[in-house]
C-alpha cells in the first residue's frame, strides 16, 4: 500500500515538475517581457521627463515671448508627422517582405513549371518517335501480311500445278 502511495505521490511530484517546468518557462518569458517593459518605461519617463521640463520652460517663455509656443507646436506635428511616417515605412517594409515572399514562390513555381515543361517537351518528342516507329512497323506489318499473302496464293498456285 505504501509502495502504490508512494508511486502515486512520484506521479503527482512529476506532474508538479512538469508544471514548475512550464512556469518557469512562462516566468522567463515574463522576465523579458518585463525587461522590454522596464526599458519602454525607462524610455517612457525619461521622455515624460523631458515633456515636463518643456512644459515648464514653455510656461516660463509664454510669458516672454509668445513665439516659442509656436514653435512648440510645430514641433509635437513633426513628431507625429514623423511617427505616422515611420509607421507608413514600417507598413510599407512589410508589404514589401510580402512581395519578396511572392516573387520567392512565384519564382519556384516558375521554375518547377519550366522543368515540367521541359519533361513534357522531352516525352512529346518520344511519344513523336514513337508514334514514327509505330507508323513503320504497322507498314512492315501491312508489307509483311501480303508478302504471306502472296506466298499463300504460290503455294496454292504450286499445289495446283503439281501433278496428283
Amino acid at each position: 500500500m505504501l509502495v502504490s502511495e508512494n508511486e502515486f505521490l512520484q506521479l503527482q511530484l512529476e506532474d508538479i515538475n512538469n508544471e514548475l517546468k512550464k512556469k518557469d518557462e512562462e516566468i522567463d518569458i515574463l522576465a523579458e517581457d518585463l525587461e522590454t517593459a522596464a526599458f519602454l518605461r525607462s524610455k517612457i519617463d525619461s521622455n515624460l521627463i523631458e515633456i515636463e521640463q518643456l512644459k515648464y520652460y514653455n510656461h516660463q517663455a509664454q510669458q516672454k515671448n509668445l513665439g516659442l509656443e509656436t514653435l512648440n507646436e510645430e514641433l509635437e506635428v513633426d513628431l507625429l508627422q514623423q511617427m505616422k511616417g515611420r509607421q507608413k515605412e514600417q507598413q510599407a517594409l512589410k508589404e514589401m517582405d510580402s512581395v519578396k515572399t511572392n516573387i520567392k514562390v512565384i519564382t519556384e513555381e516558375l521554375n518547377e513549371a519550366a522543368a515540367l515543361y521541359k519533361k513534357l517537351q522531352t516525352l512529346k518528342e518520344k511519344l513523336v518517335e514513337a508514334n514514327s516507329k509505330a507508323l513503320l512497323a504497322e507498314i512492315e506489318n501491312e508489307d509483311l501480311k501480303k508478302e504471306v499473302q502472296e506466298q499463300r496464293e504460290l503455294i496454292v498456285l504450286l499445289k495446283n500445278k503439281k501433278p496428283s
